[in-house]
Formats: C-alpha cells, sequence, structure tokens
C-alpha cells in the first residue's frame, strides 16, 4: 500500500445533513480521518470478481481518540458523514430491517446521554440522519436489542434510566430499573436489568405498563451478563460466583431459583449467547488471576448446564466474541493471533479459523460487523490500524484496509 494516492474527503457542515447523495469514488479504502488511503480501483475490482460479497455495503465505524464516527460507503470508500457530536464505545446496533445504524452514547459538548440513527437507502443509493435525541441521564453505556431489533433498551448510568427505542417509528420512553452500568434484556411486557457491575448487584424487573420496579433480587458480586430466557420464564445472570437463576414466572417474580457454578469460579470470562443474539462481556484483563482458555462456556437454559465448546489447540483461546444479528454466528479474537474463529452459535461448533491482521492485547481487542447473508465479515485489526474484510465460506481475507487512526468499533449493512 506504499506510494498510493490521498484523496481529500469532501468536509460537510452538520446542517446539510438531512440527506446526501453517495459519490462515487473508486478504490478499496475507507478511513476514520479526512484524508483517504485508495488502492488502485484495478485491484478492487479483481478482487471483487473472485468473492461472493454483497454488492454494496455501508459502515459505521469508531475510530481510537476523540469518540469520532464514521458513516461509509464500504464499496466504494466514502466517507459519507464523519460525526463528532457524540462520545460513545462499543455502540453500534445495525437494524438490518430498517437499513438503520442505531448508535448510542453521550453528547461531546455535555454529560447528558444521546442516540443518532443512520438511514442507508439501497435503491437510491442516499443516506440520511433521522434521529438525533438526547436522553436525559448521564450517558447511555450499555444496551440491548430484543429478538427483532424491534427495540433497543439503553442504560443511562448518572440516573439509572432505562431507555426504550422503538426502531421503526423512533420514540423513545423511560423507565426506572437501571442503575450504574447496568445490563439488561427484555422479557415479555418487562424490563430486565441488573444495577451494577461491581460489588453486590441486584437484578431489577420492571412493569412496563405501570412502569413500577415489581422485584428487586440479589444476584451475587459482579453481575455483569443477563439472559432471559423466555420459554422457561427465567433470567440467568453472570456473576463472578457463576450464574444465577432467577424466576420471571406470573406468580414468583423476582424469586431467587439456584446458582449455577463453574469450574472456575471466581473469574469473570463467561461467554453469554442470548436469545437477543446480544454481546459478550470478557473481563480477563481486569481481573487478575482470570486465564483464557481454548473453549468457549455456552449455558443451554433449557437444561440449566454448561456445555463446552473447544476450539480444539490449548493455544487457540478465545477473547473477544461477536455474534451476527440473528445470533447463528459468532467469531472471536484469539489471544495473541492474528487468527479469527468461527462458530455456529445453533448447533455450537467450532468451525475452523480465517487470517486477519493483529490485534492489541486489551480489554477490548477486535470489532466484527456482518454482511446480512452471514458469508462476510469485516474484523478490525487493532494492532497495525486496519480492517480485514473476509469471507467466511472461503475462510480468506479478502482484502485489507488502511486506516489513519486504531479502528476500535465497526458495524456494517449489506443489501438484502
Amino acid at each position: 500500500m506504499t506510494g498510493v494516492p490521498q484523496v481529500e474527503i469532501e468536509t460537510i457542515a452538520e446542517e446539510d445533513f438531512s440527506r446526501r447523495s453517495f459519490l462515487q469514488l473508486g478504490g478499496a479504502c475507507l478511513a476514520g480521518g479526512l484524508l483517504l488511503p485508495t488502492l488502485a480501483s484495478s485491484s478492487f475490482a479483481a478482487e471483487a470478481t473472485n468473492t461472493t460479497l454483497p454488492e454494496r455495503m455501508w459502515g459505521v465505524a469508531m475510530t481510537y481518540g476523540g469518540g469520532r464516527l464514521d458513516l461509509i460507503d464500504l464499496d466504494n470508500s466514502k466517507i459519507l458523514h464523519s460525526f463528532d457530536g457524540i462520545r460513545a464505545t462499543h455502540a453500534i446496533t445495525p437494524v438490518e430491517s430498517l437499513n438503520r445504524f442505531v448508535i448510542h452514547g453521550h453528547r461531546a459538548d455535555s454529560k447528558e446521554g444521546a442516540v443518532v440513527v443512520f438511514e442507508v437507502d439501497p435503491v437510491r443509493k442516499t443516506w440520511e440522519i433521522v434521529l438525533n435525541k438526547q436522553l436525559p441521564g448521564g450517558p447511555a453505556l450499555h444496551w440491548q436489542p430484543n429478538s427483532s431489533f424491534t427495540e433497543i433498551m439503553f442504560n443511562t448510568v448518572d440516573d439509572g434510566g432505562l431507555h426504550v427505542l422503538d426502531t421503526k417509528e423512533l420514540t423513545v420512553k423511560r423507565f426506572d430499573g437501571g442503575g450504574q452500568h447496568s445490563n439488561m434484556a427484555f422479557f415479555k411486557n418487562y424490563l430486565v436489568a441488573t444495577d451494577k457491575m461491581s460489588g453486590k448487584t441486584n437484578l431489577n424487573v420492571t412493569d412496563r405498563k405501570t412502569g413500577k420496579i415489581v422485584s428487586q433480587t440479589a444476584v451475587g458480586n459482579w453481575g455483569h451478563g443477563v439472559t432471559v430466557n423466555n420459554e422457561r420464564g427465567e433470567a440467568f445472570v453472570w456473576s463472578s460466583e457463576g450464574v444465577h437463576v432467577i424466576s420471571l414466572a406470573k406468580n414468583t417474580m423476582g424469586k431467587y431459583v439456584r446458582l449455577l457454578e463453574t469450574e472456575n469460579p471466581d473469574e469473570r470470562s463467561w461467554f453469554c449467547w442470548t436469545p437477543q443474539g446480544g454481546r459478550y462481556s470478557h473481563d480477563v484483563s481486569w481481573n487478575p488471576g482470570d486465564e483464557y482458555r481454548p473453549y468457549l462456556l455456552v449455558l443451554d437454559m433449557k437444561k440449566r448446564k454448561f456445555e463446552k465448546l473447544s476450539t480444539g489447540d490449548p493455544e487457540m483461546q478465545p477473547s473477544f466474541l461477536q455474534l451476527s444479528p440473528d445470533g447463528k454466528w459468532g467469531l472471536a479474537s484469539l489471544r495473541g493471533r492474528e487468527d479469527i474463529a468461527i462458530f455456529d452459535t445453533v448447533k455450537n461448533e467450532f468451525l475452523g479459523v480465517v487470517k486477519a491482521g493483529p490485534a492489541r492485547a486489551s480489554f477490548f481487542e477486535r470489532d466484527m460487523g456482518f454482511c446480512r447473508q452471514r458469508d462476510c465479515a469485516l474484523v478490525t485489526n487493532t494492532g497495525d490500524n486496519t480492517i480485514s474484510l473476509l469471507d467466511l465460506k472461503r475462510k480468506q481475507e479478502i482484502r485489507r484496509i488502511s486506516l489513519p487512526r486504531r479502528p476500535l468499533w465497526l458495524k456494517a449493512l449489506s443489501p438484502a
């Protein structure tokens, strides 16, 4: 990539953001800064011919330092909008059915929470900011979509508020029941959330009809992962002791059921595969004494039983896991390696690895964004400030994209 031309990106005033046409630009790279390093278009065309990648992809990338957000046309390597008015971390949710990206965090000029929604039009090749809303109550830190992505819940950490966004109508309603650094889940007409992540943790259940907290249950220390099984009517809370099971049934709402102990108590390196296709929290780098291991720890919520999903190699130790929006596929960074592990999360099968770029050893080593067909993905390489475009079926890296700054978070949308 040496000697490639530098292309200056158009600067767009914020008041002109309502709707913009895609600007055609050859090349195969995107950037998180004002200058865009590009590859020769002939090289890009040759690579694209030999892949099954979708014709058009969009992405939202966050880069390290300054809290910058970039909305990107990945096909034409064009930054469509750089948004500096919101500060956020690991906070991008693609809503595939609506071709929308939902970003949450807090405003750059205050400590109030905020949510911003970008919408792209695959037919007219246009984009629009359809929501830019303040969420009173402090930064919106954690979040969780429901299984259909028709709603997303956010927690504002200063007031413990739970904010529910209707992703289609773009309305937001606030409830009590959260706390400082909450993790959350939807259950029928209830909101289920922990009140903090450090020290003694409670699980709150809020009735959306009345707005009242109907139960509060102690769930041990460092309750940092919440999963709900709708069929059993139970909540599962990952903690430093293991997994606490709480009843959500009508007549026993909030009743403590039992503790599911793990082989390695006091470690906080649990993998949480939720029915919503949710996220995973790995705290090894923050908790002295924790260890990485060559398997995923999977909870069968129906049987209340743990299963190990091994990589088959003691040197392949998953660290950061991302699930596809439908919850059926998982990609995991492997500690100290450039390989990305691929998992079938329905069959609980390890499918192999695909080589990407280097990653920095940190709490969040990488982020991943799936295309809609799940046959390709984008992976951040925090070790060399690049993004890898991966063909998951062939287990090949198709393209590596240079960035002027370290990419932390990335999500993608592709055509239906």
